[in-house]
């Protein structure tokens, strides 16, 4: 079994007992405590950075920022806010570390007023985008970190009137997003490789089927980095993307 955990607190008795039976992997999201047996997918912590970077790019002197995310309790998305906290305000690397939702987070150059979380509802997220840019006055910068969250941020830019007024940095590869970006109304954004979850996931299951353990990534976890996406390779990048929805790519032509 590989599956995306989105509890891993709540969820880890029951992958323990899964994990005693089978053979158990994790991807897109880890649930590291179940006994599962590797991790496919992205370091969020790192590519939350990253993420932060992409603020530090749009915005190099400085200015405050209000974070949008579906939820704060699986790790993924956890560890993927915390990377983009921890970079704005210059901190060394620390995955462990984790700041309350709903303070005020005061750096150097930059300022995170508040996170918002929509329990994955697009139209709650757009309404959350819609209250922050009603309570922040002084707000320049919002990052949406779930595929949904930065289209619904500029839409909710857009219907204030404060395009180009308000940055908008992405997680995630939406099409509405990669619109955005090739438009120039969305700074950048910060892409997984879906794709390439699913395959090493299955190709890992099937080696062990086999009785195959070496296909078990040394360390337990087998890192597919994330990649940035700016104005400069969006156009490049979203054929790239429309080519694998097609069928035109194989497991091998992605592991560039």
């Amino acid at each position: 079994i590989a599956i995306s955990p989105i509890d891993p607190d709540n969820q880890q008795e029951m992958l323990a007992e899964v994990a005693r039976h089978t053979n158990l992997i994790t991807q897109d999201s880890d649930a590291p405590d179940s006994g599962r047996l590797c991790y496919v997918g992205v370091d969020n912590y790192v590519a939350g950075r990253m993420c932060g970077g992409l603020v530090k790019e749009v915005m190099p002197e400085g200015g405050t920022v209000v974070i949008f995310i579906g939820r704060i309790g699986q790790l993924n998305a956890k560890l993927r806010r915390q990377g983009v906290i921890d970079e704005l305000l210059d901190r060394d690397h620390d995955p462990t570390r984790f700041d309350e939702a709903g303070k005020v987070l005061q750096g150097e150059n930059y300022t995170i007023l508040d996170t918002c979380t929509d329990d994955l509802d697009t139209g709650r997220a757009l309404a959350e985008a819609e209250d922050a840019i009603s309570r922040f006055s002084e707000l320049d910068c919002m990052v949406g970190l779930f595929d949904y969250n930065p289209p619904q941020c500029l839409q909710a830019i857009k219907k204030a009137g404060k395009l180009g007024a308000i940055h908008v940095v992405a997680f995630d590869e939406a099409d509405a997003t990669l619109e955005g970006i090739s438009k120039g109304e969305i700074y950048g954004t910060i892409v997984q490789d879906p794709y390439r979850y699913g395959y090493e996931s299955v190709r890992i299951l099937a080696g062990l089927a086999r009785g195959d353990k070496s296909v078990l990534p040394e360390g337990g976890f087998l890192d597919i980095p994330a990649r940035k996406i700016t104005k400069e390779n969006v156009d490049e990048f979203w054929g790239e993307l429309k080519r694998i929805l097609a069928g035109g790519e194989t497991g091998e032509a992605t592991t560039e």
